[in-house]
């Protein structure tokens, strides 16, 4: 696993969207999964991250599954 960016990360759970309007509906996923909100405090993930790093990035698949399933 390697460090990704929130906006390539959000086009691949909504392809079908632009990159800011995927980045916004990643966002809100992330706040309606308070789990998945805990585990990236303790990733120390800041609001505005662009990049994420592989640990971070190892959550959002943990929580939210790998794109397109």
């Amino acid at each position: 696993m390697k460090a990704i960016y929130l906006t390539d990360l959000a086009q691949q759970y909504f392809p079908h969207s632009s990159s800011r309007s995927a980045v916004t509906q990643l966002r809100r996923w992330v706040t309606m999964n308070n789990e998945l909100q805990n585990r990236l405090k303790e990733l120390h993930y800041q609001k505005g991250q662009r990049a994420l790093t592989p640990l971070q990035h190892k959550a959002f698949l943990e929580f939210l599954g790998e794109p397109g399933e």
